[in-house]
């Protein structure tokens, strides 16, 4: 068997996997990855639905994602 390399920046690497598709092989890299913080307390959220195309909620007083 030979050995197959990857390239990949990442260095806490947890598991590798390889798929197999109808015409290729896929292979995923699962990894940890330490959180970004941000100072910014302005949240949106986009939620894409079934019965509905898109639900937007925000913690913003005063602003509707609503347009009529």
């Amino acid at each position: 068997m030979s050995e197959i390399k990857i390239p990949t920046s990442q260095t806490e690497i947890i598991e590798a996997r390889i798929i197999p598709k109808s015409s290729c092989h896929l292979i995923e890299i699962v990894y940890d990855q330490e959180e970004e913080t941000t100072e910014n307390k302005q949240v949106a959220e986009v939620d894409l639905g079934v019965n509905n195309l898109i639900a937007v909620m925000t913690n913003q007083t005063g602003i509707s994602p609503m347009h009529d």
